[in-house]
This record gives structure tokens, C-alpha cells and sequence, in this order.
């Protein structure tokens, strides 16, 4: 919408909006690698080689310590390692856990006494980094902490072990366990699905498309055979997940199906859309991804995504994706204009952290306004009107949007223009 009539004396000129298509590398989201280190061990930052990440998995292990304190030199190296990705930016999926090498039974402590000891020792460490980790992942239980071969997977100890995580704070992270089942378990008897994002509890699956069950992460048993504490089948158990985990962060790893063939790209984008796929590991398993790249998604042939791959795809879609579609303006009674901008969400999941909307005019120097937008609800799939009064400017009209905690520039699918450096505004149109 362009030259539309404000006032009698200025009209506005919006811009033209048009999707790119590229991966934007958004706070909270999009593609990871994986960071292994060793608790016992001193942290040596000049052995970690970031490559521009912006979201990484850290695994820690903690099997040193099955049978000590982790108090004193375990916190201590576990800090520095925060620490370090704190400083560089890098915002963390954290993984402490007994064993990275499939070797869970035994390396985990005898007693769950001592689990959970050790849980209540890292509480407070974590709550210093509680913006920072997004997400906490498995429970320190299981081998490679998946939550797999462990012995301590009843569900008063999933609830001692997660009220354990919240006595040092940590009310800002996300806990993810490794089946659905576990979330129930967490839940208690017939909680409602509504609590659970509530309760930031959430699911991680690092063996998305290997099977019908996702290698045991969903059960046999149609819900209506099962009881509330027991798996159930994959079409129960995402039914479940859309309610229960609705807005909550979800991602994981792919895996080749049993059968050796890939799903079309279609069903491919449609499961990891359901899903709300927010975060995927970009190195695991190169047998999915390298598929991917040789994909082609042929029904947006001529769309800003003519001739990108399904991995390109995936990739741009990954988390919240902000779209400007319109901007426009009208004049109001006694002075002023009456600003409207229309947002899609193009994502597969939605903003997890508060963020600061501010809109910029720029004439001979620079006007600013905050705006009262909440973007935690530009929901996935749809479109939002967002609406403000505005002074009589004249010039050319900004939006840009920032986390709130650290300032860090959010990125629209727009064509975006630099306003410092590191900080990026959409153009939305011209005021005369």
C-alpha cells in the first residue's frame, strides 16, 4: 500500500515488502553444533573454535563425579565453560550428564541420592547463566543423556530432579526431557497440557524420522489403551505435543529411516512444521542432511525460494521467521498518525524471549519511539496487526527489533539496512 493520503499536508509512501530467502541467524534458534568437555577437566578456551555460532549444544560430562562432590573444581570448570559462551554470544542447549558413550548403567552414581546432590550443586551455577541456556536437556540421566538406560526414570524422581533444577532459579530455561511419557511423569496424574509450558517443560528427540517410534521416544499403545504414566503411539503422543507443548522450544537430530528411504521434502516440512522445530543439529547425520541439499523444494519454483534446497528451506524455517507484508498510515483527529504494520510469522515455532520493538525516522537526524508490541505473539502461520500512534514525522520510517536482555538485533525475512553495527531495522516506508 503506497501513497496513500495521511493529512493535508503529507502522505506516505510504503515500501515494498518481498520474503528473502535465507537463513537468518535469530537468538534462540536455528542450526547447532556440539561442544563436548569433560567436568574434571580445566577449560581451556583457546581449544574451542567458534565459526560464527550463534546457538550451540554444550555437553558436559559429569562422570568423574559419580561418587564425590561436584563442589570446588567441577563448578568451577562447568563456570568457565558458560562463561566462555556467554562472553562470545552464544546462546546454549545444555546437556549435563554421566555418560557421552553409551555406557549409562554404569556410570551413573549407584544411588539417586547422590543424582539428585549433584543436581542441587549445579542449580545455582546454571541460574547465574539462566538467560543465556535456553534450553537444559535430559536430567544427567541416561547414556549419552538421553534419558536412555538409566535407573532412576521413575516419576518421583523426574520431579525431585526437576525441583532440584528450579531451587537455583533457572525459572527462564527450558527443561527438556526425551519422550512425551516423561513429561506426563513430570506432570503427575492427569495434569493439563496447559501446564506444562507453564512449567517450562518441554521435549528434545535425537532421533527425529528414524523409525515409527522415533527409536522408543513414542510407544505402541493408542491412548485409549494406555494409561496417563505409559508411552503412547506417534499420532497420540503429537496430538499431545501440540497442546502440551504449544510455544515451547523443540529440535533434536535426524536419523535415516529404518527403511533407507527418505520421505518426500512435502511430508518432510509438514512433520518438522507440526513438530515446531526450532533448533537441529547441522553436523547429525550427514546421511539426512546431504539428502536434503540435493532436494529441491519444486513448488516454490518462482517464490524466493526458487531453486533453494529442502536443507535451505528447513533451515530458514527453523524457529520464528518475521515478515513484513504491509505498512500503512491514516491520519488521526486532533494530530498525529495512525500507524498499521502487518507481520507474518513464516517460522515453524514462535519467539521464546521478550523483545523490544522501537520504530526510527530518519530526516535530517533520528526520531525514536518504543512500541507496547509483544512479538512472543506472532504466532507461527498467521499474521498479526500491529498498530501505534505515531507524532507527524516526516522522513523515512524503521522498525527494528531486539531481544530485550542483551539488546541483540532480531532479523526480519525483510531486505534489512544496518543502523549500527551488529543492529539491523526493516524499512517500512516514506512520511512526507
Amino acid at each position: 500500500m503506497s501513497g496513500q493520503k495521511t493529512d493535508a499536508a503529507g502522505s506516505f509512501r510504503g515500501a515494498r515488502f518481498v520474503e528473502t530467502a535465507e537463513y537468518l541467524p535469530n537468538p534462540g534458534q536455528g542450526w547447532y553444533r556440539i561442544f563436548t568437555y569433560d567436568a574434571a577437566v580445566p577449560f581451556v578456551p583457546e581449544e574451542t573454535c567458534l565459526e560464527g555460532d550463534t546457538l550451540a549444544l554444550v555437553r558436559v560430562d559429569i562422570g568423574a563425579f559419580r561418587s564425590e562432590p561436584l563442589a570446588g573444581r567441577g563448578l568451577e570448570n562447568l563456570r568457565d565453560i558458560l562463561r566462555f559462551f556467554d562472553e562470545n554470544g552464544v546462546d546454549l542447549i545444555l546437556r549435563i550428564a554421566y555418560d557421552f558413550e553409551g555406557k549409562g548403567l554404569e556410570r551413573e552414581p549407584e544411588l539417586f541420592s547422590q543424582v539428585r546432590r549433584h543436581m542441587l550443586e549445579l542449580a545455582p551455577v546454571l541460574g547465574e547463566f539462566q538467560r543465556r541456556v535456553l534450553v537444559f536437556q535430559g536430567l544427567l540421566l541416561g547414556s549419552w543423556g538421553e534419558m536412555h538406560q538409566s535407573k532412576f526414570l521413575l516419576p518421583r524422581w523426574l520431579r525431585e530432579l526437576e525441583a532440584a533444577f528450579r531451587s537455583g532459579g533457572n525459572r527462564e530455561t527450558w527443561l527438556a526431557v526425551r519422550r512425551p511419557v516423561f513429561l506426563r511423569m513430570l506432570a503427575g496424574p492427569g495434569e493439563f497440557p496447559e501446564g506444562f509450558s507453564a512449567r517450562r517443560l518441554c521435549l528434545f528427540n535425537d532421533a527425529l524420522g528414524s523409525s515409527e517410534t522415533d527409536m522408543g521416544t513414542y510407544g505402541w499403545k493408542e491412548r485409549t489403551q494406555a494409561v496417563w504414566e505409559e508411552p503412547w503411539r506417534r499420532d497420540d503422543e503429537l496430538a499431545f505435543l501440540e497442546g502440551a507443548c504449544a510455544g515451547a522450544p523443540f529440535g533434536g537430530e535426524v536419523l535415516p529411516p529404518e527403511s533407507g528411504r527418505l520421505p518426500a521434502w512435502r511430508e518432510t516440512a509438514a512433520r518438522l512444521r507440526r513438530a515446531r522445530l526450532s533448533y537441529l543439529n547441522c553436523r547429525h547425520d550427514r546421511r539426512v542432511l546431504d539428502q536434503w541439499e540435493k532436494t529441491p523444494c519444486r513448488s516454490w519454483r518462482g517464490g524466493p525460494w526458487a531453486g533453494a534446497s529442502l536443507y535451505d528451506y528447513v533451515g530458514g524455517r527453523l524457529g520464528f521467521r518475521f515478515l513484513v507484508r504491509r505498512a500503512w498510515v491514516r491520519p488521526l483527529e486532533g494530530g498525529g498518525w495512525h500507524l498499521s504494520v502487518e507481520i507474518e510469522n513464516a517460522g515453524f515455532g514462535d519467539l521464546l524471549q521478550e523483545a523490544r520493538a522501537e520504530l526510527l525516522c530518519r530526516d535530517e537526524g533520528w526520531t525514536r519511539q518504543s512500541l507496547d508490541w509483544d512479538a512472543r505473539n506472532w504466532l507461527r502461520g498467521g499474521r498479526t496487526l500491529c498498530e501505534a500512534r505515531i507524532p507527524p514525522w516526516r522522513g523515512a520510517l524503521y522498525l527494528r527489533l531486539r531481544r530485550r536482555w542483551d539488546g541483540r538485533a532480531i532479523l526480519f525475512a525483510n531486505r534489512m539496512e544496518e543502523f549500527e553495527a551488529g543492529d539491523f531495522m526493516v524499512f517500512l516506508g516514506t512520511m512526507r
